[in-house]
């Protein structure tokens, strides 16, 4: 009797519904409705591929409000409690995380990065790195400048304020610059170094420019009410990467990105590691036609007196 109540205990400790379910530490730079939208779309993705919440994986989702300094304490604290996987949101913390986080065996999945070769995160565009790949936000000027064209097609310079300092930047105005000519625009630059500046340097644009263009910049992008009101102050319109301003009707329009099925991009490469691939093996996602999406404000539309092509009407939003 006594034998075989051991046996059965012993059964209970080895079966695998003791097993803890694998912990995804996500280490997000700082709570913003497209960041939201991204660790919202990973958390759904990963339990698509398979994996159930509770029983499989477990998410611990924590942020620093933008501070900067407090990234290392943000990544340490994550490292710390031996996840399976860590999920660096941004590319300040994507970048931090390869000196931080010093346990190589643990796999971190970067999301809401522009280009991470660029970033030094991975080598190349082909491979991830030893412990690091996952989905980006890479632009697609010649489309975004495109639309522009056709929503304003009497525009000839464009306002695109940029933080010098921040490699997500340095990508956008490279690949901007590159796509303006064709587009027929000429870029009038406005270098930003701190969020306390928006506002003074996008009242340089005053008389200068026919439309402010917001790139996906973690200072602009959290800072959205400034560039809105100031480009009102200014008397010109305002367009995004980004397509949340543009449902609150602060902005004219955008060319945006989907936050969220770049993060179930990030979350459909965690499953694959999470099933037993390498980071290495696995090339950083790059969005395809079919991430984007154009919304324009009928508000803004009425405000700035636009009439909008008929190629465009079903983007407007009310």
């Amino acid at each position: 009797m006594l034998l075989r109540a051991v046996g059965v205990l012993l059964a209970v400790l080895a079966s695998p519904a003791s097993a803890q379910p694998s912990l995804i530490a996500i280490a997000n730079f700082g709570e913003h409705p497209a960041l939201r939208a991204a660790v919202n779309g990973f958390k759904a993705e990963v339990v698509r591929q398979g994996f159930v919440e509770g029983r499989d994986v477990a998410f611990d989702d924590q942020h620093i409000n933008f501070d900067r300094t407090l990234i290392p304490q943000l990544l340490t604290n994550a490292a710390g409690k031996k996840p399976a996987m860590i999920v660096a949101v941004t590319t300040p913390v994507a970048q931090s995380s390869i000196r931080i986080v010093t346990d190589k065996s643990i796999p971190i999945v970067f999301m809401s990065v522009v280009d991470p070769v660029v970033a030094k995160i991975v080598p190349s565009w082909q491979a991830g790195s030893d412990t690091h790949t996952g989905a980006t936000l890479y632009p697609d000027f010649n489309a975004s400048l495109a639309f522009v064209r056709q929503l304003l097609p009497g525009a000839k310079r464009l306002g695109v304020p940029f933080n010098p300092g921040e490699d997500n930047d340095t990508t956008n105005m490279n690949e901007i610059r590159a796509a303006a000519p064709r587009h027929g625009f000429e870029l009038v630059e406005v270098g930003i170094d701190s969020p306390n500046d928006i506002a003074q340097r996008l009242q340089s644009l005053q008389g200068k420019v026919d439309a402010v263009f917001v790139i996906q910049s973690n200072i602009l992008q959290t800072s959205l009410p400034v560039i809105a009101a100031t480009t009102q102050r200014i008397g010109v319109p305002a367009i995004n990467t980004l397509d949340t301003p543009v449902r609150q009707h602060q902005f004219l329009a955008a060319h945006a990105l989907s936050y969220e099925r770049m993060g179930a991009n990030a979350g459909r490469i965690a499953a694959r590691i999470l099933k037993g691939e390498k980071p290495a093996s696995i090339a950083p996602h790059r969005p395809e036609p079919d991430d984007f999406s154009i919304v324009i404000s009928r508000k803004q539309l009425a405000q700035w007196r636009i009439d909008v092509p008929p190629a465009l009407a079903k983007a407007v939003i009310d």
